[in-house]
Order: C-alpha cells, then sequence, then structure tokens
C-alpha cells in the first residue's frame, strides 16, 4: 500500500501489515493480500451483471480492431470486460462521511486505506480498512447481507468477533437524512459496476503513466421531470448523484484503477482504487462462510424447540453465502423460529444453488411432510423423508421439517441433503469431494 499511499493525498503514510493468522488471497504475500480479497469481491459482484448484458458494448466490439477509436466505445468495452473477468481484487483509499450501500454499517474514520476483492456472480466481497494508527475492520458482504468485525491491528483481527450490520431482511443503513428506500440487493464494492455502468458521457482525460484515461459524469436517479434517470444508480443511494467516474485503462482493454467521487469541492464520498487479479480466485468458501454463520442467534432457536440442521458436507468451491434465523411470517403459532441457510458454488460458470429454511415439525404450516398436502414425488434421504416437487420440497425426521429450493438435479441434491446433521455455528462443514 505504500505506493498507494505516495500517490494519493490522504491515504495515508504506512503501508498494510505484511504478517497475519489469516489471508483473503491464497498466494505467498503478506496481510495486505488478505484484504485485497475482501474489497475485490464487492466490485465483483456488481460487474456481474455486465456480464449477462446489462450496458456492456455490443458483442460485436469483442472481435473488432477500432473498438479504441472513441471514449464511449473504450469505456463500454473496458466495462464489460470487467464484468466477464467475474471476480478481481482491489487496493487504495477510501474517504466516506458517512454510511451509504458501497459503504454498509454505522460510520468509522472518515478516511481509511483499504485492500479486498469481489466476486461478481455471487454478489460477494470482503475488505480490510485500516485507519491512520492501524486500526483494523474487516466487512463482508453477500448480496443484501454484511458482517463486520474490528481489532486493534489487523494481525488480531482473527481473534475478533463477528456482528451484522445488514441483513437480507432489514437490508443496510441508507443515508443520513433521507427517507427509507428499499435495500439494494447487493451492498459493499460490489456495487462499484453498477456505478460504472451508469455513467454517462465518456470523456478521454490527460493520460497518466499507466495508460488511457477516460471520464464519465453519474445522473441523478430521478430525471428532471420526474422520469426515471439512472435505475443502477438507485442501488447506490443519491450520494454520487452528479459525480464523476475516471477509469485508468492497462494495455488498452482491462481497467487498472478506478475513481469515483461525489461531486463538489468537498465530497461525501471518494474511491480511489487499483484494481488487478482480474478473473483469479480472490474469495474463499471460509472466507464468507465463517461470519455469516457466527452471528446466527442459535439460543433463540433452542428457544423455540427448533432442532435446526445444515449440510455436514459441502463440495470443493461451495460456501455457505447467508444464514440467519428469526420469527417465520405469518408465525402458525406463538413462538416460532426458523433458520435459512444459502449455499453457492462460488466457482461454477452458471447457477448452482441450495437453499434450506428449517423449522421445527410442529411449527411448520401445511401438515406433515408426505401426506399428500402437496403433491409431488417421494424422497428420502437418511432420516429425513418427504415430497420434492419442480424446483423445490420438503423432508423432515418427525421433529424438524426443512423447506428446499435450488436449481440442482435431483442426484446432487438428493447426495448434499444426506449430509444433514445438527447446526453448529462454532464448526465449518467438510470441504470433501463428492463421489
Amino acid at each position: 500500500m505504500d505506493d498507494v499511499a505516495e500517490r494519493r493525498p490522504g491515504a495515508g503514510g504506512a503501508g498494510m501489515p505484511a504478517g497475519t493468522s489469516r489471508r483473503v488471497v491464497h498466494e505467498p504475500s503478506g496481510w495486505a493480500r488478505m484484504a485485497t480479497v475482501v474489497v475485490a469481491a464487492g466490485l465483483a459482484v456488481g460487474a456481474v451483471t455486465l456480464a449477462a448484458g446489462g450496458g456492456g458494448e455490443p458483442e460485436s466490439h469483442e472481435d473488432r480492431d477500432d473498438w479504441r477509436g472513441s471514449a464511449p466505445a473504450t469505456y463500454a468495452h473496458a466495462v464489460a470486460r470487467l464484468g466477464r473477468a467475474r471476480s478481481f481484487a482491489y487496493r487504495g483509499s477510501v474517504h466516506a462521511t458517512g454510511p451509504t450501500p458501497l459503504r454498509p454499517g454505522p460510520p468509522t474514520v472518515v478516511d481509511m486505506r483499504v485492500e479486498g476483492a469481489v466476486l461478481l456472480p455471487s454478489s460477494i466481497t470482503r475488505e480490510v480498512a485500516l485507519d491512520d494508527r492501524g486500526h483494523a475492520i474487516e466487512t463482508v458482504t453477500s448480496g443484501p447481507a454484511a458482517w463486520r468485525r474490528t481489532a486493534s491491528s489487523a494481525q488480531r483481527l482473527a481473534d475478533a468477533r463477528w456482528g451484522s450490520v445488514a441483513s437480507a431482511d432489514g437490508g443496510a443503513p441508507g443515508r443520513a437524512g433521507t427517507d427509507v428506500e428499499p435495500p439494494p440487493s447487493r451492498l459493499g464494492m460490489a456495487l462499484v459496476s453498477d456505478v460504472l455502468r451508469s455513467a454517462r458521457n465518456p470523456r478521454d482525460a490527460e493520460p497518466d503513466r499507466t495508460g488511457r484515461v477516460i471520464r464519465a459524469v453519474l445522473p441523478p436517479r430521478t430525471g428532471a421531470h420526474g422520469d426515471a434517470g439512472c435505475a443502477p444508480c438507485d442501488a447506490h443511494g443519491d450520494v454520487l448523484d452528479g459525480g464523476e467516474v475516471t477509469i485508468t485503462l492497462r494495455d488498452g482493454d482491462d481497467i487498472a484503477r478506478v475513481v469515483v467521487a461525489s461531486p463538489g469541492p468537498d465530497p461525501d464520498l471518494v474511491l480511489d482504487l487499483d484494481i488487478d487479479r482480474l478473473g483469479e480466485p480472490v474469495v474463499t468458501p471460509e472466507e464468507v462462510g465463517e461470519p455469516a454463520r457466527r452471528v446466527v442467534p442459535v439460543d433463540a432457536l433452542d428457544a423455540a424447540g427448533v432442532d435446526a440442521v445444515e449440510l455436514g458436507v459441502l463440495p470443493p468451491g461451495w460456501a455457505l453465502t447467508g444464514a440467519r434465523a428469526g420469527a417465520r411470517t405469518p408465525t402458525p403459532q406463538p413462538g416460532c423460529s426458523w433458520l435459512a441457510l444459502d449455499y453457492r458454488d462460488l466457482a461454477a460458470v452458471g447457477d448452482r444453488w441450495l437453499s434450506l429454511h428449517v423449522t421445527s415439525e410442529t411449527c411448520a404450516s401445511g401438515g406433515r411432510v408426505g401426506t399428500g398436502v402437496i403433491e409431488g414425488h417421494s424422497f428420502r434421504v437418511g432420516a429425513f423423508r418427504g415430497l420434492a416437487w419442480g424446483s423445490g420440497g420438503a423432508v423432515s425426521d418427525g421433529t424438524t421439517r426443512v423447506y428446499f429450493q435450488t436449481d440442482l438435479q435431483p442426484g446432487d441434491l438428493a447426495e448434499l441433503l444426506a449430509s444433514l446433521r445438527p447446526f453448529d455455528p462454532a464448526s465449518t462443514p467438510e470441504d470433501a469431494a463428492r463421489s
């Protein structure tokens, strides 16, 4: 981070610490690499929208030799390439005067140095931020959920406790002084891709030592006459309305640096990030699964009589990407609770996912599984039996009811459900290959 601090005003003088007990990025390097994985995860998430066709350049540009001609075509090509990369790492500086979906959680320090990673298809980010005294904040986001832990130094983060700062049910904190809005579908640096594709009027700027520089403006979310102005901008709130985006290209193709700033001489939000490791593995299943499970209130489940279960074996590359517990809505009877678990294959090009909703058989609505209340195919895995229909189903062992939704084939689903075991927030499912 020293090189970043040298060329960025206010980035801080000291670099990231060199040693730590955990790393986000698995390659020979210091603690700084761990942080790099986290932040990159946020950026990568938003970019997946581009890969899916949400604003990139026409496909014909990929096979043409003249796309470098105009700034708009070059900008669209570079942003689309970031989305197709599916993942990336980042490091740099952040200036933020308050919370936004890009920076979820209560405000801490205005100026911080950051390293992180983004996994776009799964909307997963992981970031470690340091203030000028070396205090560390680690943030992990997965879709609309975010978790955070803090320590006096980066080396002590591994021993710190995780807490939830945003949930899939409650969303992320909005900007101070604004009306409550629907929570975004993802948080953290994953939204940077939304920012990039929402920018308009790309134009060339003075090139730097890295390569070509292009600037663009960020439109307001609502048009001048009340019409929809910028749908992608809804995700990152109004703090960037009228702001500016600057990208620097490496070798004419890939984005090497992103600068995002809200308007005015004293902007509320400035992101200055170097981008690298495009398309490389940047977030491990353990790095997102650990905070997700650590914050589950198991005492509430026990009090409600829910013998919660989880998958005991995960295939290579799969991760627990979300875990939450609470009262079922609508509640069949007072005191009922449920546990929701989301699993996903982080390495899959397409979607490979499984969601479980676990409750007690007493609290489950619709009668006992397998009594014909819902038509479907008979389904049995270990001590659990029930019905499967379409992309979902439910099984029960007589005490615990497990509803499931998935895009997996029946054989793969049965193999995963056969590993159901009591939920333990202190443990980690075995990462074992399936036969």
